[in-house]
């Protein structure tokens, strides 16, 4: 008897692959890098259980609070920024991954940050779109880091954990097994415009155009002329992303074509925040008056990630502390 079939919605389709590759990642205690957004703030050197998809945040820490809050705060600014550009076309709707490239990472598809994320909500999307004609333009920046200056110490409750009450395992059941060791500063923006069958030529025209463009090449913007002129423009679909501005944009939202009109100005301004994207996350930071070395407090923290600076969450396994890994190997009495 064969077996039914069964159903995915964008979401689930993401967090399975988010699940896989997070277990990878935590089986070679590897540092995660998870994509985050501006409507919370979760301070460093908080815990995390990685096990856990829903409400990984430890509540209880094993450091002590003197030395989270007195632990000097810094920024490393990189005025060059680390930037990666990519562009792709495609022609089978199973090759939809190709196009996640960029806008996936670990974390993304997880229930706690797929559907509070722009970045996850665009790859949710892309997930769903079974069309066979696809083009993709993303961009990606990282500009910095904010971190504690050294890790803070731990209380004599979790060396005792330790020493004494089972190890690393307990230590991790206890308070978790990763911590949140610094922010990632940067942005990504990305879009996508698919269709099927005869569109195919538009789409190419679509990306060789946008692809020149975005790496900063005088180019001509007749693109957007070909793509608003063609007669199969009700076919055609745009979704887009921008983690800086928190906004995403999807022309199938309302299960209908968009506008002439709406469709090319939303194709040109996903085109211009990828093209500025280094630009505006600078005059962002600029604006907050952060530079390389600074001494940052916990408010300040809080600011660049309500200004959507804090691109990602970098978090180290909890093995990694020389705390812990002393205190598994000491032979003293505490």
């Amino acid at each position: 008897m064969p077996m039914p079939s069964v159903s995915y919605t964008g979401y689930e389709e993401l967090s399975e692959l988010s699940e896989a590759e997070l277990k990878r990642c935590t089986k070679s205690s590897l540092p995660l890098f998870i994509p985050w957004h501006p409507n919370k703030t979760i301070p460093l050197g908080t815990f995390f259980f990685s096990k856990r998809t829903t409400d990984p945040w430890a509540t209880n820490s094993p450091f002590l609070t003197t030395s989270l809050v007195q632990t000097p705060i810094f920024v490393e600014r990189d005025y060059g920024s680390q930037s990666v550009f990519k562009s792709i076309s495609t022609s089978r709707s199973i090759q939809t991954n190709d196009h996640l490239e960029l806008g996936f990472g670990i974390g993304v598809g997880l229930p706690f940050i797929a559907s509070v994320t722009v970045k996850g909500d665009y790859c949710k999307d892309v997930q769903e779109n079974k069309d066979n004609n696809k083009t993709s333009v993303n961009f990606s920046t990282r500009s910095g880091s904010v971190a504690f200056t050294k890790q803070p110490e731990l209380t004599s409750e979790a060396i005792i954990e330790v020493k004494y009450n089972g190890g690393l395992p307990a230590f991790h059941e206890k308070y978790g097994d990763y911590y949140l060791a610094a922010y990632r500063l940067g942005g990504e923006t990305g879009i996508m415009v698919s269709g099927s069958h005869s569109d195919k030529r538009t789409l190419d025209r679509f990306g060789i155009t946008v692809t020149v463009e975005v790496l900063f090449i005088e180019a001509s913007v007749t693109y957007t002329q070909d793509f608003v002129q063609t007669e199969a423009l009700n076919t055609l679909k745009i979704i887009g992303y921008d983690t800086l501005g928190h906004t995403k944009y999807n022309s199938m939202a309302v299960d209908q074509a968009p506008l002439k009109s709406e469709a090319k100005k939303q194709a040109q301004d996903y085109c211009d925040k990828a093209k500025t994207l280094d630009l505006r996350v600078t005059e962002k930071l600029d604006a907050l008056d952060i530079h390389d070395g600074d001494q940052i407090d916990i408010a300040m923290c809080q600011k660049l990630v309500e200004a959507g600076l804090v691109v990602e969450l970098m978090l180290l396994p909890a093995i990694t502390l020389r705390q812990v890994q002393a205190w598994m190997l000491e032979d003293n009495i505490i």
